[in-house]
């Protein structure tokens, strides 16, 4: 049986191939899953047309991505927060960062942003943005009192 992937399955493929599977696989998991559908002359056509979208959508991704790294790497990001004695009241955390780098105009997912603790005091402290697709920047945060 000819099966379009409508879902990435493990140790099939990812959404979009065609796969020659066996019937009762197709008929008793992935059809009624709605993982997969029948390899229609129709079908392929439309599985062609998305899967074309996806890698031109990713290829985009992937430059702003480019774009964003090369504006952060090596930059610093100051923050100015509240402190006694070197030590914050309250900390910075991610989402404070993520406004920060809004303010230069680099758009950043809180998500992406690799911070293993909150940051409680004052100092320069570096940090890694994941991109995704092998996309990195290095930059550091400088904490100083108000």
């Amino acid at each position: 049986m000819k099966v379009i992937l409508l879902q990435d399955v493990d140790s099939i493929g990812k959404a979009g191939d065609i796969k020659e599977i066996r019937n009762g696989y197709g008929f008793n998991f992935l059809l009624p899953q709605g993982l997969a559908e029948f390899a229609t002359p129709q079908a392929i056509k439309q599985a062609t047309q998305l899967v074309a979208k996806r890698r031109q959508e990713l290829e985009k991704h992937i430059f702003t991505s480019k774009e964003q790294a090369a504006l952060l790497t090596g930059k610093q990001i100051v923050i100015k927060m509240k402190a006694r004695d070197g030590k914050l009241f309250g900390s910075v955390g991610r989402k404070d960062i993520v406004i920060a780098l809004s303010a230069l105009g680099i758009t950043v997912d809180t998500k992406n942003i690799i911070l293993n603790s909150p940051i409680k005091k004052i100092g320069t402290f570096p940090l890694e943005v994941h991109f995704g697709q092998d996309v990195n920047a290095s930059f550091d945060v400088v904490v100083n009192a108000e």
